[in-house]
């Protein structure tokens, strides 16, 4: 299920483990903004470079990557068809050719599990907690969820609610990923690194 096996930076040698800092990205309202009626019509939907993803939204994930180093998890119901990983990717390479910027390169590390679907909080959490057993030498050491989902409110949630509390961005679904939900990613990444 990983997409991306490498791993050199934050090699911990009196620990002997590697620490990686993650984004979990759901597309749908986060790269991909939607309105009421599916499609939403304005500046921030487009894209100037052949991408499915509106500029706007790439420049922020970029720029996320860029001051973070994180690896990109994805989270999204994408996951489920590896066409629907291959657009992405193409489409972060799309912009990053003409932008340049992390996103030419990037990969996702890995997915959530392709075969639990239920409440998004939930799926996030599984796969940290499965993390300390496939790759007990890998230690996630910060994390962010990019979700129009709700993470941490309402009754579902309430399960993992006090690992989330510092830990989701929640975009608008009708806008997307904006530069203040990309500055609020990245103050909650840094600070974690701390």
């Amino acid at each position: 299920r990983r997409c991306v096996d490498t791993m050199t930076d934050g090699f911990d040698s009196a620990n002997n483990t590697v620490d990686i800092d993650v984004v979990f990205l759901d597309i749908d309202g986060v790269l991909l903004p939607f309105g009421e009626d599916g499609f939403i019509d304005d500046s921030r939907s487009s894209s100037s470079c052949g991408a499915i993803f509106p500029d706007g939204a790439l420049k922020t994930l970029g720029n996320i990557l860029d001051a973070t180093k994180s690896k990109l998890v994805l989270s999204s119901t994408w996951r489920a068809k590896s066409a629907f990983i291959d657009d992405i990717i193409h489409s972060f390479r799309l912009f990053g050719e003409r932008y340049g910027g992390s996103l030419s390169t990037v990969d996702f590390y890995d997915t959530t599990d392709v075969h639990y679907h239920g409440e998004r909080q939930w799926e996030i959490q599984k796969w940290l907690d499965n993390q300390k057993e496939i790759n007990p030498k890998v230690h996630v050491r910060a994390w962010v969820a990019l979700d129009d989902e709700e993470l941490i409110e309402g009754e579902e949630n309430s399960k993992y609610r006090s690992n989330f509390i510092g830990r989701a961005v929640k975009t608008k679904s009708a806008i997307g990923l904006t530069q203040q939900d990309g500055e609020m990613a990245i103050h909650l990444l840094t600070s974690q690194m701390r």
